[in-house]
């Protein structure tokens, strides 16, 4: 289905639910229901998977792939997600959108503060894939539409649950609905201290906000700093150095001074027919395509080399079709990192966006004696991908720079978010949402 057809059906919502959803048998459900439920309330949200049939979940702004899940609060603006469930079957799937406080919990508004509308809806579009090795079926969903919209800003997670399973989510991802009213002035530089002056990112800020809307900044402001969307090491809990009469001041040297790692490694899989960047070959082996890639090399040690990547990111793509998101094939992508001996005291991560920006199984490194290799296979879509290789410690903190490196001039995107929690209406409004790139 094109993509001007997908836009007229996930905006209209009062469609009918087509009939072949409404006879899909319980035995197909049960494959997707986990054997524990979760308790919203209890629950710190994040962007989970729960099904290993589930591939290639996206959320952002309508029409912008590179984008981030965030809109301001009636502008009209909306969100699109996408995923694929690696089955020839479709599944009747609902959603439901709760409102969380800044730090992920579900917050105390009942949905009628925070959603217009109607919750626990219907994801009506659904497309089996074609002229794909291995069959799916791929989803989407764009909101706000006709049956819900957001009264309030802040943090927000969708979850998605098979028919009739509600406490049995499938999927859950985080987006933001801000209103402004805060404006950022950053400030990048080196470290003070020397030692750190080649190899850290130092990021101090001012914030400016209205006096006559915000009272006592220094308890009820609440700023969030992000590098790459990063958030085992995210930078939160500052207080200001002193408050103006509209403006917070941040100049520390805290936890908002950064490794400031590498530029990301690329790997195109756009096509399976011609060799592309950072693959040594192709081949097909029953219904799956795989992509051997070449060996990457430790970067730790190197000097830092500038390049264009698209900041951790990937892009859904074939040059096999026209349709990208049922047309691209799924590729079985084995990663190799030659060392010499294997890290001690730690494990070693594929990461980036298709790792979620998260540290998961299906993206660990494997150590081969044998061949003095690091390695793994993941299932991609074809798309182009920036990725890096992170260490997490058995103990400390994890990081890139054991494999990557780190350097001051690496170009990074940084996510500020500013709170003010409102002691009038008791929730934490998003006030502002940037990114701002180092360089």
């Amino acid at each position: 289905m094109h993509s001007t057809q997908f836009r007229m059906i996930i905006n209209n919502i009062s469609t009918p639910i087509s009939s072949v959803l409404l006879v899909l048998s319980m035995i197909f459900h049960s494959q997707f229901v986990k054997s524990q439920s979760i308790d919203y309330y209890e629950h710190v949200f994040d962007n989970e998977t729960f099904n290993a049939s589930i591939k290639t979940v996206r959320l952002y702004k309508l029409n912008w792939e590179q984008g981030d899940p965030v809109i301001n609060l009636g502008s009209g603006e909306q969100l699109e997600m996408h995923w694929d469930v690696m089955n020839e079957n479709t599944v009747n799937f609902q959603y439901k959108i709760v409102h969380c406080n800044r730090d992920w919990e579900m917050s105390n508004l009942n949905e009628m503060e925070y959603l217009e509308g109607f919750n626990d809806n219907y994801v009506e579009y659904y497309e089996n894939s074609y002229n794909t090795f291995q069959t799916y079926v791929h989803y989407a969903i764009a909101f706000p539409n006709d049956q819900i919209d957001f009264k309030k800003s802040g943090n927000y997670a969708i979850i998605i649950y098979p028919e009739g399973y509600e406490n049995e989510p499938l999927i859950t991802r985080r987006f933001y609905v801000t209103e402004g009213g805060f404006t950022l002035e950053p400030n990048f530089h080196y470290p003070s201290d020397i030692e750190e002056r080649n190899y850290m990112q130092e990021v101090d800020y001012n914030i400016y906000f209205d006096p006559q809307v915000v009272t006592n900044p220094y308890d009820n402001v609440h700023v969030y700093i992000s590098q790459n969307h990063r958030e085992d090491n995210l930078c939160t809990g500052v207080e200001p150095n002193f408050v103006k009469e509209n403006q917070l001041v941040y100049n520390y040297e805290g936890c908002n001074v950064f490794e400031g790692a590498n530029e990301f490694r690329h790997l195109d899989l756009t096509t399976h027919l011609n060799k592309t960047a950072h693959v040594r070959e192709y081949n097909l082996q029953g219904d799956t395509i795989h992509a051997l890639l070449l060996n990457d090399i430790r970067r730790q040690f190197k000097q830092y080399v500038q390049y264009n990547d698209i900041n951790g990111r990937y892009i859904i793509k074939t040059l096999n079709g026209k349709d990208y998101q049922l047309e691209s094939q799924y590729v079985m992508t084995h990663f190799y990192l030659p060392y010499d001996q294997p890290l001690e005291n730690g494990t070693l991560y594929v990461y980036g966006e298709l790792s979620d920006w998260q540290v998961k199984d299906e993206f660990r490194m494997y150590y081969d004696e044998g061949s003095k290799t690091y390695y793994t296979n993941i299932l991609l879509k074809q798309g182009y991908y920036n990725y890096n290789y992170m260490f997490v410690p058995e103990y400390g903190e994890s990081t890139l720079e054991t494999v990557e490196g780190t350097h001051n001039m690496t170009e990074n995107e940084y996510v500020f978010r500013a709170y003010y929690s409102d002691p009038q209406n008791f929730y934490d409004r998003l006030m502002l949402y940037d990114i701002v790139k180092s360089r």
